[in-house]
């Protein structure tokens, strides 16, 4: 018994459930999902589980995973009841409802993202669809213990031909996992076509960017082409030419599309060709090397496209990728005609959206010419972004333009 002065002492934690310290327990109530060792009360946290997650005083908030690394817990959710369910139970409902929320990009020829981790309830895990392939990518060691309870239902659910998975992320070794590519169900399917805004795209799953596609961008490729008529288009990190594609189709009189990837820009050519696509020209090299050329020789472009890869992976890099940035949008900022457009891109989540927005602001200080900042834009709806959670705010755009 405790005296009557005495609080009673929360109850004790099962086997599967942890308890939060209790500023720790806070964050938890306020939307917060990342937390480390020392976030959670006595004791190891055992790696790679499902667990129920308490606050300090015992009252639930949910099931989370537990990381064999740093990252020691990641919360995904409620749950009914006080149980853990089985992880069977626990992918089907959880996948069906991610797919639920995804009906409209279910089509043959569709390209989308089904589930994106957090905002999904399910951290650690990507899954991508390309028409009949599947691309998983986990970063979770429980995740990838339990692939024979995810594959399974996904590919019966979606009709699927093919699920691999694209395990080549460097965000896999911080659970010490290994990076690799390999057919998880069905038969390989080396590439595959999609239609997105009216133009079809090619798509490598096993040995394409990303899972093959940069599907985040889709709201993006529909402003290019709609911006598209009647201008001269400089796609730059362009990989496949998906941009340039859209710009062509909306009525653009010439494109050129910049990569250093040889066999990127041969699938843009193919794929241009294949839609009945004129006015598109490729040039393989550096692009800080291409757009100083384009500077010294005074030519200029109507649209441009610029979408580097991410110039900051660690907290470490973000100095030197902020000094990369407002160099590049300022040479890119130079070639603009006169009221040009500039498409401008980070996908690093490092980079958040002020930031970037500073970094722009810098880049147009001292240009003989105004820039107007004309739309703000992200990853498509597919792609959605937990609103206490800004990590998964990765992409961001900017539509600027010069005003004369």
């Amino acid at each position: 018994m405790t005296s009557e002065s005495e609080p009673a002492a929360p109850p004790a934690c099962a086997a599967d459930a942890l308890r939060l310290q209790p500023r720790s327990s806070g964050l938890a109530r306020r939307g917060q999902v990342w937390f480390y060792a020392d976030d959670v009360q006595a004791g190891a946290v055992p790696p790679a589980r499902l667990v129920r997650v308490h606050d300090e005083a015992g009252r639930d908030l949910g099931l989370g995973i537990t990381g064999a690394g740093k990252l020691a817990l990641r919360l995904c959710g409620p749950w009914p009841g006080d149980v853990v369910p089985d992880r069977e139970a626990f992918f089907r409902a959880r996948l069906e409802a991610a797919f639920a929320r995804r009906a409209g990009w279910l089509g043959p020829d569709t390209g989308a993202r089904l589930v994106h981790g957090e905002a999904d309830g399910l951290p650690g895990l990507v899954l991508d669809r390309y028409g009949p392939v599947l691309v998983l990518q986990a970063t979770s060691a429980w995740v990838e213990q339990c692939l024979d309870a995810i594959v399974p239902f996904a590919a019966e659910r979606l009709g699927s031909e093919c699920v691999l998975a694209r395990h080549d992320t460097a965000a896999r070794k911080h659970e010490g996992l290994p990076q690799e590519v390999r057919l998880l169900h069905g038969r390989r399917l080396p590439a595959v076509t999609i239609v997105e805004h009216g133009v079809p795209h090619t798509v490598r799953p096993f040995a394409g960017h990303k899972t093959g596609f940069y599907l985040d961008q889709r709201p993006a490729r529909a402003l290019v082409q709609e911006l598209g008529k009647g201008r001269r288009v400089l796609d730059l990190f362009c990989y496949q030419g998906a941009f340039a594609r859209n710009a062509l189709r909306g009525g653009a009189v010439a494109a050129v599309a910049v990569d250093e990837s040889a066999d990127a820009l041969a699938v843009a050519t193919s794929d241009a060709a294949a839609a009945g696509l004129t006015g598109l020209t490729t040039q393989a090299g550096n692009v800080f090397d291409f757009v100083r050329a384009e500077r010294a020789a005074n030519r200029q472009h109507d649209l441009i496209v610029l979408d580097p890869p991410a110039f900051a992976k660690s907290r470490r890099e973000l100095d030197g990728a902020l000094r990369g940035y407002r160099d590049l949008n300022q040479k890119a900022l130079r070639l603009l005609a006169p009221h040009g457009f500039l498409l401008t891109c980070t996908c690093s989540h490092h980079v958040d959206r002020g930031r970037f927005e500073e970094v722009v602001r810098q880049a147009a200080a001292g240009l003989p010419f105004r820039v107007l900042l004309r739309q703000r834009l992200g990853a498509g709806p597919d792609h959605p972004v937990a609103v206490t959670h800004p990590e998964s705010e990765y992409l961001k755009v900017l539509l600027l333009q010069r005003q004369d």
